[in-house]
């Protein structure tokens, strides 16, 4: 693989380099950080110097405490103390680099291999999961049962992040065809899939991986074509969607909203407008994206506009356009905390949503995240906000991602919860 393509990810259970499974026997780790593995020296002198400072850093901790893994001491910790140990050693670790970690190295102390149960970090009592590259466990737990709940899931996910590494980022084709009525949504996202997308043999992935791939394009149009359908939303010809706490995921395969002008028959003008500081390179940006022939013959017009800022800022400038709909993608606002405000990017936002008068829609990886989003909303207003459905995502994405606090699975746009307005 290039520097570009290893630099995305890690499994602790398979050459960093090949990406070749393995077992403790197979693979032999980093003597130094005890951290990284290699299916033998070619691969690990290939990968030093782009591992080498980090290794030092690693390494020199390792003395200082004279510990024989940097996780160490954490057996039988709860999942609490396990998940802070893990963020104040990568924060700690940046600090001594003086740079930012690439992925993969984030994921180095996210998905360190210990035992999932326990933590134990003995690298000599830890036996890898003979099925999936992404659980190790201590003979203890070696048969722990809530681990052959995911398994298989975890091994898709290894697949799909070794064939994203791979091959070039693709988004589906728009097949959904033009209609001049309004029909309802397929009841999930596998049955839309099913229904409107055909398997690409070009892609050279097994139709188990294209679904999930295709779904993780098709969720934030379909989970708002939900919504609308939900609140009995009436579309007009013209439609702006502000899309808050946006970033560069948005903009991945941004073609693919071409759905809404298919599915909407009153709709010529598509307007999203990507509203987010922390990704968007240029403060205002606006691109008029190319659509099907049948919507050009009609004269529809999809535009896309990208601002890097925070939303009160946006909505409080001279180039602010009324949203028709509020939509935040897995944002998780709960994660700011009130009180410091210096630190806090979402009370100003949240002040003004009230302002728009319109719906409002937001998604998140649980449940309980969806919960607490909504008493941060209700906390901030200093008011009860209704909203008409708090529910699991029929539309959520079916591609499955690690958890590094769970160290379970989760999905983008899981759950949903939709207001009718803030009033």
């Amino acid at each position: 693989m290039t520097e570009e393509l290893d630099n995305l990810f890690f499994y602790a259970n398979t050459c960093h380099i090949c990406k070749v499974r393995g077992n403790e026997t197979l693979l032999k780790k980093c003597s130094r950080c005890k951290m990284i593995s290699y299916c033998g020296k070619e691969h690990q002198k290939q990968h030093w110097l782009r591992h080498k400072d980090l290794c030092y850093v690693l390494s020199s901790m390792l003395n200082e405490t004279n510990k024989s893994h940097i996780f160490e001491g954490m057996r039988n910790s709860n999942t609490t103390d396990w998940v802070k140990a893990k963020m104040n050693l990568m924060l700690l670790v940046i600090i001594k680099l003086g740079r930012k970690l690439l992925p993969y190295e984030e994921e180095m102390f996210k998905f360190p291999r210990a035992c999932v149960v326990c933590h134990e970090t003995d690298q000599k009592v830890i036996i890898d999961c003979i099925l999936c590259p992404a659980a190790s466990f201590c003979k203890e737990h070696k048969n722990d049962s809530s681990h052959s709940k995911i398994c298989k899931t975890l091994t898709l996910c290894y697949d799909l992040d070794v064939a994203s590494a791979a091959l070039v980022r693709q988004p589906p084709l728009n097949t959904v065809p033009y209609y001049t009525e309004m029909i309802s949504l397929p009841v999930c996202m596998k049955s839309f899939i099913d229904t409107y997308y055909n398997k690409n043999n070009s892609l050279l992935i097994s139709n188990r991986m294209q679904i999930p791939q295709i779904s993780e394009y098709l969720t934030r149009p379909l989970t708002l074509l939900y919504a609308i359908e939900k609140l009995g939303f009436s579309v007009n010809s013209v439609i702006t969607i502000h899309i808050i706490g946006a970033n560069m995921i948005e903009l991945d395969g941004a073609e693919i909203w071409e759905i809404l002008l298919h599915w909407l028959p009153s709709l010529t003008t598509l307007n999203i407008v990507l509203i987010g500081p922390e990704q968007f390179k240029k403060k205002y940006n606006k691109l008029e994206y190319n659509i099907c022939d049948y919507c050009n013959g009609k004269g529809i017009k999809f535009y896309l506009e990208t601002y890097g800022e925070l939303y009160n800022e946006y909505v409080n400038s001279n180039y602010f356009v009324k949203p028709d709909i509020i939509v935040g993608y897995n944002v998780g606002i709960h994660e700011h905390e009130p009180g410091d405000f210096k630190l806090d990017t979402w009370f100003e936002s949240i002040k003004i949503l009230p302002e728009q008068n319109c719906p409002i829609m937001l998604t998140s990886y649980t449940e309980k995240e969806a919960k607490k989003d909504h008493k941060r909303f209700c906390d901030v207003l200093e008011k009860n906000v209704s909203f008409i459905c708090c529910e699991a995502n029929p539309f959520s994405s079916l591609r499955p991602h690690r958890d590094y606090e769970t160290e379970e699975l989760y999905y983008q746009n899981h759950y949903i919860i939709i207001y009718r307005d803030f009033n």
